[in-house]
């Protein structure tokens, strides 16, 4: 539980007394396994702490869909996955993952000030995340789609290079593009320098920089 203490600022004692009462649970998962579903047995805001998660939903057409993705130190949990009409999403491990759940009512009820201060604080990165998703989809054709996404990868890795979180095929499903379309639109900019990449490390220079 040392990650999840960096995480949350929590000593090694603070974490025992939360696993001790039942605030914070627990569990591993497989590549493939689902996390959460709509009607999931775990509960609680979960909290990443290694491994790469996807938000997938699926379509009344049964078109997959990245809604969001997890990696460590993200939080998600049942309130923010979508549930309407008949489509479906859920969560699924990528790769091998361990996750924290913290249950929010004991914690209040526990008047934990500073546990809950970083509840909200995580709550907020998480919207934000999402309003970045947003900000990418937005955006009027598919390099600035690429544009966008990378430049933001760039900035969140605080690095010159930086690795995709998951496949190609992912990150097609992930901008909502045509996987065909995106593969040809990145040899152009490769052609063009804007790009270069070695499986799934990539380097990025946005249009203008010297």
């Amino acid at each position: 539980m040392d990650i999840f203490s960096k995480i949350w600022g929590l000593t090694k004692e603070e974490v025992d007394d939360y696993l001790q009462k039942g605030i914070v649970s627990v569990r591993t998962y497989g590549r493939g396994q689902m996390i959460l579903g709509m009607n999931g047995e775990a509960e609680g805001m979960g909290i990443m702490l290694f491994g790469v998660a996807l938000l997938e939903g699926m379509n009344r057409d049964v078109q997959r869909r990245v809604l969001d993705y997890y990696e460590t130190g993200d939080m998600f949990g049942r309130p923010v996955i979508p549930g309407y009409g008949k489509g479906i999403s859920y969560v699924v491990c990528k790769a091998d993952c361990r996750v924290a759940f913290l249950d929010g009512k004991k914690l209040w009820a526990e008047k934990r000030e500073e546990g809950t201060r970083r509840l909200l604080e995580k709550m907020a990165q998480a919207q934000r995340k999402l309003l970045v998703h947003t900000e990418i989809l937005g955006q009027r054709c598919l390099r600035q789609k690429l544009c966008a996404y990378f430049g933001y990868l760039r900035y969140k890795q605080g690095a010159e290079s930086f690795v995709l979180p998951f496949s190609l095929t992912d990150c097609a499903d992930f901008l909502a593009v045509d996987r065909s379309a995106m593969m040809r639109e990145l040899k152009k900019m490769k052609e063009e320098g804007i790009v270069e990449s070695r499986g799934r490390q990539f380097w990025y220079r946005s249009p203008g920089e010297d």
